[in-house]
């Protein structure tokens, strides 16, 4: 994976540049768009990212595709909503970014949460997407019932719910203290935690990254200083899905779909480390009208570990696409 610096300058080299738009609801959404190098490419990133994190594969998404990258609220630049954290609304703005800002169909692809809304988005209106790319989504993980016992309600919704109730005004630096993931460092993970603040004083506004982490470890905190906090709450007490039927939206998506599957595990506690089980996965596709599975073997973090493979999944969608209307 290449430093974090030179992605940021391959990705403007490329011709990208960052704009907002106030959606007919009144929400600002910041986003990154390329050059018109082909059919319109909307991507919508997991929770607690931002549309940066698409940066190992914009520049070469840039040749053969329009490509659209946009903050989902409470993330990046984009507007903090704390009312409309909701999976329904947040399907409705993206229809919303796609009818004013686009102006017609896309190709969809949607990371882990932004899966749920690109699901979503293709269900509610499927005239506005021609094909769809689910990278690891939490499908039937994140119904009320099951959602207790995965890894992001542990390491994530917990820690914002409790951050929330604290006098903490830094959720960065909040989360390097109380994560889950961090327990696997033993002894040393108050000194993460301890460096991971004193960056933060010395750094509030730049995105968080410690030298003895590896890139992709880092690429998991990048954006936290940016993310708001009440998002995750949302997931903890079961607002952002509440009412959200998975099957019954699966099974209205019309669009030719993959299901993009990675590694995953159930801890010695119970909790699921990873979006799907192999049962979610086979449900999710036996919903699913026109799809097929593409099973991967690297983290939740597909496009970043394998950008070259997940390059090849887009252009497979757009040729599913092409070959039911082509894009003229």
């Amino acid at each position: 994976m290449f430093p974090s610096w030179l992605i940021s300058r391959r990705v403007r080299a490329r011709g990208y540049v960052e704009k907002s738009h106030t959606l007919r609801s009144g929400t600002r959404l910041a986003y990154a768009e390329g050059p018109q190098n082909g059919p319109a490419l909307l991507l919508l990133h997991a929770q607690s990212s931002a549309w940066r994190n698409y940066g190992t594969v914009l520049p070469a998404l840039a040749t053969d595709y329009h490509v659209f990258a946009i903050d989902i609220v409470g993330h990046g630049d984009s507007d903090r909503t704390p009312d409309a954290y909701d999976v329904h609304i947040q399907v409705r703005d993206v229809i919303d970014f796609i009818e004013t800002v686009i102006g017609g169909p896309v190709l969809l692809s949607g990371h882990s949460s932004g899966g749920l809304i690109a699901a979503g988005t293709a269900a509610t209106a499927g005239h506005l997407v021609r094909a769809l790319l689910l990278e690891d989504p939490p499908l039937f993980s994140t119904d009320p019932e099951r959602t207790p016992t995965t890894f992001n309600y542990v390491d994530l919704a917990t820690p914002a719910h409790d951050c929330l109730q604290s006098d903490e005004r830094d959720f960065a630096a909040y989360y390097m203290a109380h994560n889950a993931w961090l327990r696997y460092f033993g002894k040393a993970r108050e000194k993460i935690a301890a460096s991971a603040r004193k960056r933060r004083l010395r750094h509030p506004h730049r995105p968080l990254r410690l030298w003895f982490f590896p890139p992709s470890v880092n690429e998991t905190i990048a954006y936290m200083h940016q993310f708001d906090p009440r998002f995750a709450d949302a997931f903890y007490t079961f607002d952002w899905q509440r009412g959200f039927d998975q099957s019954a939206t699966l099974r209205q998506i019309t669009s030719p779909t993959i299901l993009i599957h990675a590694n995953w595990r159930i801890t010695d506690d119970g909790v699921l480390e990873g979006a799907m089980t192999d049962d979610d996965a086979a449900r999710a596709l036996a919903d699913l009208p026109d799809a097929r599975l593409e099973r991967v073997d690297t983290g939740h973090g597909f496009h970043i570990a394998r950008p070259r493979h997940f390059i090849r999944l887009i252009d497979e969608i757009a040729a599913s696409a092409d070959a039911i209307s082509p894009q003229r």
